[in-house]
């Protein structure tokens, strides 16, 4: 999101219901990570209009995802089910949520690892996105499994990816995921689904 307002303005096809929810924004920067989502769409030839309900963004068809991070924004959109994505700057911030929202198993197989316990909070991120429940107890619902031998490279090749198992469990019901994980700079990225 390295673009001014104006230009992005100009790599957007924006609907009335996108410029009033532009408009209402105070800040610029809430505002151009909207207008990058906006020109993302457009990018890659999705002609609709994002609507929120309670937040949580949709499309008239198929499903789509969005997160920013302070310089990226990214989206993920499949016209048949419904996908999460969630995009982290890589930063020491991460620990003072790590008691909170990973398990002991999880931080010891991050190994004190910045950009693994980052990549743990963009599992736990996208879960959340994907399971759409109010009430998530991030640390005790949502068990993500680390691959032991990890390595995130720059780059977006299809061999540069990381699988991640993830599952959430709620009442009896578990739910399994399958993530892919991946590094943009200094950001951490994961998207997928629940489709097995």
């Amino acid at each position: 999101m390295e673009e001014s307002e104006d230009l992005l303005r100009s790599m957007c096809i924006l609907t009335e219901e996108d410029c009033i929810l532009i408009n209402q924004c105070k800040s610029e920067k809430r505002r151009i990570e909207l207008l990058s989502v906006r020109a993302l769409l457009k990018s890659v030839g999705i002609n609709q209009t994002i609507h929120y309900n309670d937040r949580k963004p949709y499309l008239a068809n198929g499903y789509i995802s969005i997160s920013h991070s302070a310089n990226i924004a990214a989206i993920i959109w499949n016209k048949n089910f419904p996908v999460g994505i969630d995009v982290e700057t890589t930063s020491e911030r991460v620990r003072r949520i790590s008691k909170r929202a990973f398990s002991d198993d999880e931080i010891a197989a991050a190994d004190d690892n910045i950009e693994m316990l980052t990549v743990l909070w963009n599992c736990k991120e996208c879960i959340f996105k994907l399971v759409n429940d109010e009430g998530i107890d991030f640390r005790e619902m949502i068990k993500v499994n680390l691959p032991q031998k990890y390595s995130l490279e720059s780059s977006t090749a299809p061999s540069s990816l990381m699988p991640i198992e993830c599952f959430f469990k709620k009442s009896e019901k578990t739910t399994k995921f399958r993530l892919l994980a991946m590094k943009i700079e200094n950001n951490t990225t994961v998207f997928g689904n629940n489709q097995q």
